[in-house]
């Protein structure tokens, strides 16, 4: 050890010891540990040790809140199973109202029996027992019509002059609650509509399109240049366009602006052409129609009057439409044959008399005919039944009023002194329209066992024989006052006929046809009974010979003054005349019938012409 140095004890005991580190740090660990127990046992007090029945009674605290919550999950998943049970029964009951209200009403009869068994057999199909206990079904039918009935159901209950176009079902069944309570009753309710539609014309008949008349009636009408053959216009009265057609040509939504549209003759010709090229109904000449078609179109139609497509209050118009839901007459179909001569018609209505058919012979005597349109005819498309309100038959369409001046060239007698003179007899005849309407309409599975009912009313006539009025305005009544004049020369000779026709042909009892739900095929077109209009006039003139041979019969006046007995001429003029006669009686049915069926005219007889039967899709309305 060096000098100077200091030597440091570590212990008396074993001054031989050498310290180790634990042996320093040891007794300050235990020094710091002492201290800080003092500490803490001054600052938190020691609580003495719990007792085990304390913490047993906290245990028992925490179950009950636990059950309670337990049991509120339970009863609230078995209320959601009953409610949830609750709300598929009221779908499947639902489901059960809305199929069987639109079985029920595809099947709408006037007695409203066959809807009912319907709705209970399609509910019957879907696991529904109306008979079973704490189930039923009842079936109200009616009339869905947004204009008669109030929001938002538009549906009342309703009798077959309504007529009926709707059912209402309503199913009702008990259903058990498992957990909530005793069983609930309940129901649901489903009304369904199916519009059937009638479309038709009164007064047309495809036979009288023989002879080639259509042509000159549409020439005289139109003032077009046609010469197309009978075949043609034959295999066009058959061609059928839907509504729908129509409308899509047009370029319109809906069928109110359809028949608010303004045309002319050329344009329904071309709108009809549109509708007959895109149609889907199956036509077996459709090539040959729309040939027809185009040639009436591009025929040079020179009549440029305006008119409605709709019938209303504007005016005359091609269609008269009545449906409670105007929409449904979509899929209608209509003869685009028969709109044209109605449309021809229109435009020349009011106006004054056109000459037609020129060159006419009645029996080998020539004739001149013309004919003024009063009112011209309608085709009608709509619902079956009578309206509650108007007591009036929903779906009318009516013949043409029309006044019809024959005048006939019955020879040239020579008289004494006078020479060869021309003896006409003019003739007078103003029909009344006959009317018709859609009375009843049933709808089947199939086309053929589908039927519509249509009540038909014959028009009357009035037979003049005399002179033409000089003032030959439609507005101006009818009349019969002149007395016919057979010979006129001026300053020479004038004889005249004072003799009476029957004023008014009896009119006919109204009667009713019944036409299948297939078109076109034989049963088309109907007619009430078989009187013709030449038989009516036929029938009028027949006792005008036997008038005439009366010493008042014939009027004879010579010099512009003279006034001579019928004794001087007597053999002479009968000679003529009575032959002449029986030859016009003989002739005129065939002359004149065909030429006024065609302007849709008939006088004691209304032959129908029914269009399309058009069954609606039922659908769902609420």
């Amino acid at each position: 050890m060096p000098v100077g140095s200091t030597t440091r004890t570590w212990g008396a005991r074993n001054p031989r010891a050498r310290p180790t580190e634990a042996s320093l740090i040891v007794p300050c660990v235990a020094t710091s540990t002492a201290k800080l127990r003092e500490s803490t046992a001054r600052a938190v007090p020691v609580r003495p040790p719990r007792r085990a029945h304390s913490h047993r009674f906290r245990q028992r605290g925490a179950i009950a809140p636990i059950v309670a919550l337990f049991m509120t999950i339970v009863v609230a998943a078995l209320g959601a199973l009953d409610i949830g049970n609750a709300f598929f029964a009221r779908r499947s009951l639902q489901r059960t109202a809305d199929l069987a209200a639109l079985a029920a009403a595809q099947t709408m009869d006037d007695a409203c029996t066959q809807p009912v068994a319907t709705a209970r057999a399609n509910a019957a199909a879907n696991g529904f027992d109306p008979d079973a206990t704490g189930q039923t079904l009842a079936l109200v039918c009616g009339r869905w019509d947004t204009q008669a009935n109030a929001a938002p159901s538009y549906f009342a209950a309703g009798t077959v002059e309504a007529p009926l176009n709707a059912v209402q079902v309503t199913v009702q069944r008990k259903v058990p609650y498992f957990f909530l309570g005793p069983a609930r009753q309940m129901s649901a309710t489903a009304t369904a509509k199916a519009t059937n539609l009638g479309a038709f014309t009164v007064g047309t008949a495809l036979a009288q399109l023989q002879n080639g008349l259509v042509n000159a009636l549409l020439n005289a009408l139109l003032g077009a240049n046609l010469s197309l053959s009978v075949a043609s216009y034959e295999s066009l009265a058959n061609a059928r366009v839907r509504m729908r057609d129509v409308m899509a040509a047009a370029g319109v939504g809906t069928i109110d602006q359809l028949l608010s549209m303004q045309v002319d003759a050329a344009q329904l010709a071309e709108l009809m052409l549109s509708a007959l090229s895109s149609t889907a109904i199956a036509d077996a000449n459709l090539q040959t129609d729309i040939a027809t078609l185009q040639a009436i179109a591009h025929g040079d139609i020179s009549n440029t009057v305006r008119f409605g497509l709709g019938s209303g209050t504007g005016g005359n118009g091609v269609f008269a439409l009545d449906l409670a839901d105007r929409q449904s007459a979509l899929d209608a179909t209509v003869s685009p044959l028969d709109a044209l001569l109605v449309a021809a018609e229109i435009a020349k209505a009011g106006q004054p008399p056109i000459q037609l058919a020129a060159g006419l012979t009645i029996g080998g005597l020539g004739a001149a005919l013309k004919v003024q349109i009063i009112e011209p005819p309608v085709l009608a498309v709509g619902e079956a039944g009578m309206d509650s309100a108007t007591q009036q038959w929903r779906t009318q369409a009516h013949t043409a009023q029309v006044r019809l001046y024959l005048n006939v060239a019955l020879g040239t007698p020579t008289l004494p002194v006078i020479g060869s003179i021309g003896m006409n007899l003019p003739l007078s005849l103003e029909a009344a329209p006959g009317t018709a309407w859609l009375q009843s309409t049933q709808c089947a599975p199939t086309k053929t066992a589908s039927a519509s009912t249509i009540g038909v009313q014959p028009g009357l006539a009035k037979v003049c024989l005399g002179d033409a009025p000089a003032n030959l305005s439609a507005s101006q009544p009818f009349s019969c006052a002149t007395p016919a004049t057979l010979i006129d020369v001026p300053n020479v000779v004038k004889v005249t006929a004072n003799v009476a026709l029957p004023a008014v042909v009896p009119q006919s009892s109204a009667a009713t046809l019944s036409f299948d739900g297939v078109t076109p095929n034989d049963d088309d077109y109907q007619s009430a009974n078989a009187n013709a209009v030449g038989s009516v006039l036929a029938n009028a003139l027949s006792g005008v010979a036997a008038s005439l041979a009366q010493p008042s019969g014939l009027d004879v006046t010579l010099l512009g003054g003279l006034s001579l007995p019928l004794g001087l001429l007597d053999s002479v003029l009968l000679a003529a005349l009575l032959p002449a006669l029986d030859v016009l009686l003989s002739g005129i049915d065939l002359a004149i019938d065909p030429l006024l069926q065609l302007l849709g005219v008939q006088v004691g007889v209304a032959t129908i012409h029914d269009l399309s039967l058009t069954c609606g899709a039922a659908q769902l309305v609420y």
